[in-house]
């Protein structure tokens, strides 16, 4: 079925010699020639000058970049590129004085401005201020919240505020179910309100509706994985035919990892991670089995990947099949959660602590804190130098 899924991914003309110019053009050409050698012998230094420094359409206002280096803060490079797009510096600084006012930092500002320019022509005002006060008011953002999702995606307060930005954040609310809800999907991807929700929402919804997807976890999904709604309606339909052949429940939490995996990977991504796996002795079946208990396998670095199984395999005997049944821990670091709990139980099992039979899979699992009561802690009196070692392994 996985070699399935992989195949289903993979997919002026010159005058001739021998006709001679018209006489009008000869004589013409004879002119031009006379004017141009005279020209050439005599410049005119004022013709010169005029000629060279003629201002070109377009070309920025040396008065412009200096200003948006000196009060915004732009590099000479960016202040060029912006400066095109800037009428007049006195709107601009009414616009820099409203985000100030808002408590913007320069720093702040000079992002904002550096990845949307077009910020310093909107009527703070008429365009800015009321859209701010909805994302306060209206929505419940906290104002050092607003400031942070601004500042990274200052392209929320582009849209009509009646006609986009209101309808949207509705919409949304209502699938989702609260303000709370639809302000954790917002501030996963402040993208979602330059869509126009009630369109690319309202379509997906109902394809994961009719595949079985309970409403909760539609929910759910919106709000952990906003972006995955960004996709074009072809695109998410694909992913979901996909998901739906290898036998993901719909009702099941992986459904939605699935889906998610599917949408972030192209093709040939997905195509060279199973590649990665099968150089590795995985089959089609176990390839199947972690994707199915563990969807995030399948986006792991071949790095990460060759790492955790060179260490499993080496140190534990563990061979794919052992893999596929605790495929989550490829995704652990080896550095500071694998090595240090193989190091406490070997130094367990080397005093007689512990029996031979250790399920390695169950102690990667274990939380932080219970690993350290069970197997630290407890044997702290038998031996003292446990935790020593744990520490130095993790580097605390």
């Amino acid at each position: 079925m996985l070699r399935l899924l992989c195949k289903n991914l993979s997919q002026t003309r010159p005058f001739a010699e021998s006709t001679p110019p018209p006489p009008s053009l000869t004589t013409t050409k004879s002119i031009l020639n006379g004017t141009h050698s005279r020209f050439l012998e005599n410049p005119s230094p004022k013709s010169i000058t005029h000629l060279t420094n003629r201002p070109k359409k377009g070309d920025p206002s040396p008065t412009t970049v200096s200003y948006l280096i000196n009060s915004c803060g732009l590099s000479p490079e960016s202040a060029l590129k912006v400066s095109v797009r800037i009428k007049s510096t006195e709107k601009a600084d009414s616009v820099i004085a409203f985000f100030k006012n808002h408590g913007f930092s320069q720093t702040h500002i000079t992002s904002m401005i550096t990845r949307h320019p077009k910020l310093l022509s909107y009527d703070p005002d008429k365009t800015l201020k009321p859209k701010m006060e909805f994302f306060l008011h209206k929505v419940g953002f906290s104002a050092s919240h607003l400031v942070e999702l601004v500042s990274t995606s200052p392209q929320m307060l582009d849209g009509s505020l009646e006609r986009r930005l209101i309808p949207s954040f509705d919409f949304l609310k209502g699938i989702v179910g609260s303000d709370e809800n639809a302000i954790a999907a917002i501030s996963r991807s402040p993208q979602l309100l330059r869509h126009d929700l009630p369109i690319i929402l309202s379509s997906k919804a109902a394809l994961l509706r009719g595949n079985g997807m309970r409403e909760s976890d539609i929910s759910r999904c919106i709000m952990k994985y906003p972006r995955d709604f960004h996709v074009s309606h072809d695109r998410f339909i694909e992913a979901v035919s996909e998901i739906k052949k290898i036998g993901f429940d719909p009702l099941s939490r992986s459904y939605t990892e699935a889906l998610h995996v599917m949408l972030g990977m192209s093709s040939s991504n997905w195509q060279r991670k199973c590649e990665v796996y099968k150089s590795l002795g995985f089959s089609e079946d176990e390839l199947l089995k972690i994707f199915k208990k563990y969807p995030v396998g399948m986006q792991l670095s071949e790095t990460k990947i060759r790492k955790g199984m060179e260490f499993f395999m080496k140190c534990l005997n563990w061979d794919p099949s052992a893999i596929s049944k605790y495929p989550v821990a490829l995704n652990l670091s080896l550095e500071k959660r694998i090595i240090p709990r193989y190091t406490v139980m070997q130094m367990l099992l080397s005093n007689g602590l512990l029996k031979k039979d250790v399920n390695w899979g169950a102690i990667f699992m274990l939380k932080e804190k219970d690993f350290l009561k069970k197997f630290v802690n407890k044997y702290q009196g038998e031996a003292p130098k446990l935790m020593e070692a744990y520490s130095k392994e993790v580097g605390v």
